[in-house]
């Protein structure tokens, strides 16, 4: 079972009934932590004592809370939905937690793989909030008081901005009846908030085409990015991103003849690899992983786009990703997890998940060249790059 509330790290300015407000980075995932601590003690004990695992994320759109268990069912909903209802912020608690997270952020920092995603971000985006780490900064993780978690989670939390996700061998009416009984035993009652979220408007153009830092690694390693702002919702948007993904694995993807090439030469290893991520408001385009010259790998994935653009992408290519495609969204059925992350994945694009077959069926190679041509531009890339120390 998940609980998901619309309340990732992007969200940090809105309006409600009582004004304007701003929030640290961070704040998000500072929630997804404190949440747990209760004044009877951390729920993920009560979990553990039932033999259930328990866990959360925190997206740029969404944070999650789920279990899993294969007995007391009942009892550990009870708890999901009591961890996200009942607010607990105790100050000597919060400035524990807080030097958790910044334990967390530093180290992060020591990542390679991290580094270079969020440095990227930073040279895509100007002013969208997608430039400031999910977890935020130090000094923005010690600006965040008890008052502050109050604040966000009476505007966040409420149960209208919140999903229930559960899948398994139940029985969906007994089920939903239990969900309502929770939630009338949890939730306070206060009604819903008027809430506007706030985006600064992000320019086309990119904030610096080339961003490179020195660490402890022993290989260099290159990641290139694309971005675009003018996105549709729901439906249109799952669609948006299946066309996207595709023409990347057709170019990228370990089976394509240019992979194999750049692999048997060295220039790249085994986690080179492409992706898309699409959500409400945003989308981007990552390529990249390890390699032993960056300038060189970031010519040859431009050579590679010049190509695709001039020559187009064949219809048999396409059509054996799509039926790729459309076997991952079988196998996702296969267990109650991924099953879950699935309709999690639907929800941040405000898609539904039973869609997808129907979307798949409808893709051309015409959708496909016509995306590279429109987005796969190299003149709109920036590149992040991490260097060996000297």
């Amino acid at each position: 079972a998940y609980v998901v509330a619309s309340f990732g790290s992007i969200h940090l300015q809105w309006k409600d009934e009582t004004g304007s407000h701003e929030t640290p980075g961070g704040i998000a995932h500072f929630l997804e932590h404190q949440l747990f601590k209760k004044a009877a003690g951390d729920l993920t004990d009560v979990f553990s004592s039932r033999g259930a695992y328990c866990n959360a994320h925190t997206s740029h759109t969404q944070t999650a809370y789920y279990f899993e268990c294969v007995r007391n069912f009942e009892e550990n909903l009870d708890t999901l939905l009591e961890l996200a209802l009942t607010p607990y912020f105790d100050r000597k608690l919060v400035d524990t937690e807080r030097d958790i997270i910044i334990q967390e952020i530093n180290q992060y920092r020591d990542h390679p793989g991290w580094v270079g995603y969020q440095q990227l971000l930073a040279s895509l985006y100007r002013k969208h909030p997608l430039r400031v780490d999910i977890a935020g900064t130090e000094e923005m993780v010690r600006a965040i008081s008890p008052e502050l978690l109050h604040r966000c989670h009476g505007a966040f939390y409420h149960p209208t901005n919140l999903t229930l996700i559960i899948t398994g061998d139940l029985e969906p009416a007994r089920v939903l009846k239990l969900a309502e009984e929770l939630t009338q035993k949890h939730f306070m009652g206060a009604p819903a908030p008027r809430l506007q979220r706030e985006i600064p408007r992000e320019p086309e153009a990119l904030a610096a085409a080339r961003s490179e830092r020195r660490m402890f690694v022993s290989r260099p390693r290159l990641l290139l990015g694309f971005k675009e702002l003018d996105l549709p919702k729901g439906r249109e948007l799952a669609r948006r991103d299946l066309v996207t993904s595709i023409a990347l694995d057709v170019l990228f993807g370990k089976d394509s003849a240019d992979h194999e090439r750049l692999y048997a030469d060295g220039l790249i290893s085994g986690d080179f690899g492409a992706g898309y991520q699409a959500e409400s408001g945003f989308g981007y385009a990552i390529i990249g992983g390890e390699t032993r010259d960056p300038a060189a790998l970031q010519a040859e994935v431009a050579a590679i786009l010049k190509r695709a653009r001039k020559q187009g992408i064949a219809g048999e290519d396409v059509e054996r990703k799509r039926r790729k495609f459309v076997g991952q969204y079988l196998r996702n059925f296969n267990d109650p997890e991924t099953t879950a992350a699935a309709y999690l994945a639907a929800l941040g694009q405000g898609s539904e998940l039973f869609d997808f077959p129907a979307l798949a069926e409808g893709i051309t190679a015409k959708d496909i060249n016509r995306r590279v041509q429109n987005f796969l531009n190299p003149s709109r890339m920036a590149a992040s790059v991490i260097l060996p120390q000297k």
